[in-house]
């Protein structure tokens, strides 16, 4: 078997590139920032005892601001300047907001990037294992909504252009594994705060133009340097609404931390495909 095959959805971080460099410069920035705020705090503390782990918030935030990043260029890939956007975002908000666990954003982006093909190719064996296993955990731990939003993105990559046909059964084996763990879970469907609801509703209104007016792709796979295919980019920004939906199915205390900046993403790039639009359309108005 081809290695390249094994893992085929890693897109590589060229630091020759403006946007990529900006990126790494700012998540530098703002680890170094949060540590040195935490170590500040830590000190500064009235407890006798301090809790030194907190030291890893630091590494969280400037994981978080990538991660964010990353996820807002997987659904809007030929609008690279929108990522910014929800980057700023993010930043204000991590003023106001706690900054949440990490794990659910690197699914978020695995998703969407089995989803989209990105990187040009259909998701290798090992990324189909390691998606799985992240929904799983997450599915167990916190919400079987993410089971079925994992068993979603397996069913449906098999239906799309180019797909992996495993991922059919994959997904329908996720899908009854995590409607168990949802009857097992139980709960209150949609217990969940005003402002909670105000975020994901305002976010996906914002985002719902790139899905109704998507232009022409002009992005292309970074392993093959094929243009993408236009049917699975508008599947992943589906299954992007899909996901900030889903959170709210989760308990209170599970989507609290994530939907403020989950909205940055969906704020951010359909903001900037608004903005953006309107400057065209009147530029060429004016042309």
């Amino acid at each position: 078997m081809d290695s390249h095959k094994i893992t085929t959805i890693g897109r590589p971080l060229n630091p020759g590139y403006f946007t990529n460099k900006l990126i790494i410069i700012i998540t530098v920035l703002t680890f170094i920032i949060h540590t040195i705020l935490t170590i500040v705090t830590l000190f500064n503390s009235a407890h006798e005892e301090t809790n030194y782990t907190n030291l890893i918030t630091g590494f969280r935030a400037g994981l978080l601001v990538f991660l964010l990043w990353a996820i807002s260029r997987e659904l809007d890939p030929d609008k690279e300047w929108g990522a910014f956007v929800t980057v700023s975002l993010a930043l204000v908000f991590m003023v106001f907001f706690e900054i949440p666990s990490i794990l659910p954003f690197a699914w978020f982006l695995l998703i969407l990037r089995m989803t989209n093909h990105s990187s040009g190719m259909p998701a290798g064996i090992m990324d189909s294992f390691l998606v799985a296993t992240i929904g799983t955990i997450l599915a167990y731990y916190v919400s079987g909504i993410y089971g079925i939003l994992t068993a979603m993105t397996f069913i449906s990559d098999s239906q799309l252009n180019d797909p992996a046909k495993y991922h059919f059964p994959i997904g329908a084996l996720m899908l009854i594994v995590s409607a168990g763990i949802c009857f097992r879970q139980g709960g209150t469907i949609f217990d969940q705060t005003l402002e909670s609801m105000f975020f994901v509703l305002s976010g996906i209104i914002l985002f719902l133009p790139a899905i109704i007016w998507p232009g022409k792709l002009e992005s292309v796979g970074d392993r093959t340097n094929e243009p993408l295919d236009p049917a699975r980019i508008k599947m992943g920004k589906v299954m992007g609404i899909l996901v900030f939906l889903g959170v709210l199915t989760m308990p209170a205390e599970a989507s609290l931390a994530l939907v403020p900046f989950i909205f940055c993403i969906f704020a951010g790039t359909g903001a900037y495909r608004i903005v953006s639009g309107i400057l065209l359309h009147t530029s060429i108005k004016k042309g």
